[in-house]
């Protein structure tokens, strides 16, 4: 009774190859679905982001991840006293044009204009 001590991980490696062929055939015919699923998803974040004439919210939407939930800094510098230091066209410009780390253009030139009105107003 001598056996072939190769066999059991051919085996494995054929039920291997048979078993991501069959997921892959199963994933190309659901990648519309998945496809219009993922794009449902992003139109309703569009939709539920906050509006231009919340700039509170747009704040706390857009810069909290790096400046802080309370604007007390964090990656980016502290922007609870920024009205203090910079004006509102400052402000706008470096939101538009991006300053040091921070890219230019992370929202849209109208939303930026409101966020740098409530943020001039925080002294």
């Amino acid at each position: 009774m001598n056996r072939n001590p190769l066999m059991p991980f051919a085996l494995i490696a054929i039920l291997g190859i048979v078993l991501m062929v069959g997921v892959s055939y199963w994933g190309l015919n659901n990648a519309d679905k998945l496809l219009a699923a993922e794009e449902g998803e992003q139109t309703n974040t569009e939709q539920a982001g906050p509006a231009a004439d919340d700039p509170e919210g747009l704040v706390k939407a857009s810069c909290a991840s790096c400046h802080g939930q309370n604007l007390e800094g964090g990656v980016g510098p502290a922007l609870a006293d920024v009205g203090s230091r910079l004006s509102a066209e400052e402000i706008a410009n470096i939101i538009n044009n991006g300053q040091g780390a921070m890219p230019p253009g992370l929202v849209d030139p109208e939303k930026a204009e409101a966020i740098a009105g409530w943020l001039a107003e925080q002294k």
